[in-house]
């Protein structure tokens, strides 16, 4: 999505985390509530975007209360329908095998043990497809890269980063 406001204090954090996206399948971008994951996971996604012919996708999971229903929103975003009596989540690994994109998942926390398995589907059928998952805590998803997204700076008062982006 188009972002209205500036990325106050992320500049060298985003570099590094869309360096750790070309280089490696799964990056999860950690830290806790409103530290500031999605609106990175966005910037990171929009920096990129013309590496992935296959385009970046955004799946976000806030509104998805129950587990099962992880396959179901990463296909719809995707535009993937169901096939026959195949796991949804098998239909959706196989179809994302032969592309190139990257899928950000957003807000993993809450499903986090059905996000883990998706995840781990995709990332298992396919070399070309990059996921950027948010997060309060890790996956643990085997061959998982962290970056953990600290608060902004206090030190610096008024000049501070932190007071920058409460101004702004």
């Amino acid at each position: 999505p188009r972002q209205f406001t500036s990325l106050v204090g992320r500049d060298d954090l985003v570099r590094h985390a869309a360096e750790l996206v070309r280089d490696r399948q799964l990056v999860t971008l950690t830290g806790v509530g409103g530290v500031g994951k999605t609106r990175m996971a966005f910037e990171v996604g929009a920096e990129l975007a013309g590496e992935f012919p296959d385009g970046v996708w955004l799946v976000e999971l806030a509104a998805v209360a129950d587990p099962g229903s992880i396959p179901a929103a990463i296909a719809t975003v995707l535009g993937i329908t169901p096939q026959g009596d195949t796991p949804l989540i098998t239909t959706v690994a196989a179809t994302l095998a032969a592309k190139r994109l990257l899928l950000v998942v957003d807000n993993c926390e809450h499903v986090l043990k059905a996000a883990r398995s998706a995840i781990e589907m995709i990332v298992g059928r396919s070399g070309n497809v990059r996921v950027l998952a948010t997060s309060r805590e890790a996956l643990g998803v085997d061959g998982e890269t962290v970056l953990d997204v600290s608060p902004l700076a206090v030190a610096g008062g008024t000049e501070s980063d932190a007071v920058t982006l409460f101004v702004d």
